[in-house]
């Protein structure tokens, strides 16, 4: 892990590389993912063995690349479904 900042309540299952990237709360990570220049918004699951922010092209098709660069991952963006109580 380099450069980054894990909020409150992160677990990292082994990761290959986060660099760069901003981790909100109550967000997991999969054993073997990598992650670069990222910001991940609470309650994110990531897969095992994801990769995101090595390659801009494809990551694009999934998630939101700013002009400099950096790729937002939401949870809708991953599939998953947060339950919100009232």
């Amino acid at each position: 892990m380099r450069r980054s900042l894990l909020s409150a309540n992160v677990k990292v299952d082994d990761a290959e590389r986060i660099e760069d990237s901003v981790l909100l709360p109550n967000v997991r990570v999969g054993a073997g993912a990598a992650l670069r220049r990222v910001v991940v918004d609470k309650y994110c699951r990531i897969p095992p063995g994801l990769t995101v922010g090595f390659d801009a092209e494809s990551d694009r098709k999934r998630f939101h690349v700013t002009g400099r660069g950096v790729t937002l991952i939401t949870p809708e963006m991953l599939g998953q479904v947060l339950h919100v109580h009232p």
